[in-house]
């Protein structure tokens, strides 16, 4: 019995490995080059009014539902600062129509220093919002957080004592998050783990770009995107591109926005909406002195897994070949948790039979009995466990899926848009 529950214990792990080894789950989809953003196009999808005759637009981060902005309505921890929630789809949270892009939520509740920075964690529920200020001498150095839904104050997290957070991203592929200091820190990049602790510093970045400042960022991939401050320079606008791996900035293309009667600007805040789609934020003085912010999408050239693209493709189109194809995998596993139950189990039943025998003529104790439950239980427990995370590795292939393939209809529907609008 030993031995079968041994072995069986033994061939369950060779079978989970080759589940996740015989076709490995990794989609490695990214940017396609360091000058991705050389020459893109911009395209306004949501503008709408500063409400603060001195607030500014500081940052911006994108959830599954919503693209959420913090208005800074005054650099004082007295006013609440204002933090508008657009609906990102066609559909609410609950599969209710709406309009795309229109203001879903606004709250004011409290004031969030400067609010420079913003960075959504679907695992958690939350919004990581980098102060770059403190105002209040006990916030120095802190990231507070905002629940997603609510878009209500949480709680802080201390992350230095000696500079404060600029900017703030999160990396979902790894499950950690970028910072990059302010000047105290020499506008370092840090990499935080998932509980906000330093893990590992990519050097300092002070003197490296266009303007004397930066504004708030993201991550993609091997990239950490944001923009410098050139506000009042009269140089335009760019973007910062490093590479994580390289440590270093790797290209800084100029920007136009196509603003038309706009008499300065500035670009705060960048995210990811889907893969190679990213929106960004810009405040705007209007000729006729009205001031506006605006958010702008657009595409960058960006590499899918052709390999993997051209599979979805038959799923989508053919759903017969998908269930084929699924049982194709499932059957591969079948026959081992067949072999299992066979192969493994008869050698053990005929120790099982003696066992019992023996049992039975010991007047079929309590203690054996409960041994062999027990044996049974580890047994149907390890087949189990390894079925639910086969399971679950499919449903995590085919959301991989899914999301690929959702964004490559969205791009190929924001570039037909854009070329309808712009021309070529």
């Amino acid at each position: 019995m030993k031995r079968g529950v041994l072995f069986t214990g033994l061939l369950s792990i060779v079978i989970l490995w080759c589940i996740w080894n015989g076709q490995p789950l990794a989609v490695h989809a990214e940017i396609a080059s360091d000058d991705a953003f050389e020459g893109v196009t911009w395209e306004k999808i949501i503008e709408d009014d500063i409400e603060g005759p001195r607030g500014v637009v500081q940052s911006m981060c994108a959830t599954e539902d919503y693209i959420i902005c913090i208005e800074n309505f005054e650099d004082s921890v007295e006013k609440p600062d204002i933090i508008k929630a657009y609906y990102r789809n066609d559909t609410d949270a609950y599969g209710n129509k709406v309009e795309k892009y229109s203001l879903a939520k606004r709250v004011v509740e409290r004031s969030y220093e400067h609010g420079n920075g913003m960075a959504y964690n679907p695992n958690t529920g939350e919004i990581a919002v980098a102060l770059y200020t403190h105002l209040s001498p006990e916030n120095r150095g802190c990231i507070f957080l905002m629940d997603s839904k609510t878009l209500s104050y949480k709680g802080k997290v201390k992350i230095a004592d000696d500079y404060n957070i600029l900017g703030i991203g999160y990396d979902g592929e790894n499950d950690r998050y970028i910072i990059q200091t302010n000047v105290d820190g020499g506008y370092s990049f840090k990499i935080l783990d998932n509980q906000f602790q330093v893990i590992e510093d990519l050097g300092e970045y002070i003197g490296t770009s266009k303007g004397n400042n930066f504004q708030d960022l993201c991550v993609s991939g091997d990239y950490i995107i944001n923009f410098p401050l050139t506000l009042g320079l009269g140089i335009g606008d760019f973007i910062n591109v490093y590479s994580i791996s390289r440590r270093a900035l790797v290209s800084c293309p100029q920007l136009d926005f196509n603003l038309g009667n706009v008499t300065s600007d500035e670009p705060e805040s960048i995210c990811e909406l889907e893969p190679g789609v990213f929106a960004a934020v810009v405040n705007m003085d209007y000729a006729d002195g009205s001031r506006k912010f605006g958010i702008y999408r657009t595409m960058v050239p960006y590499n899918f897994p052709a390999a993997k693209v051209e599979e979805e493709d038959q799923d989508e189109l053919t759903p017969s070949e998908n269930v084929s194809a699924d049982g194709e995998n499932i059957e591969i596993a079948e026959p081992d948790e067949t072999e299992n139950s066979s192969g493994d189990d008869q050698a053990p039943e005929e120790e099982n039979t003696s066992f019992l025998d023996a049992a039975l003529q010991l007047m079929k104790t309590t203690y054996s009995m409960k041994s062999i439950m027990k044996a049974a239980l580890v047994i149907f427990f390890a087949l189990d466990t390894i079925l639910v995370i086969y399971l679950k590795v499919l449903s995590v292939r085919r959301k991989r899926k899914r999301k690929l393939e959702r964004a490559k209809r969205e791009r190929q529907r924001i570039q037909q848009h854009i070329r309808a609008t712009y021309g070529e």
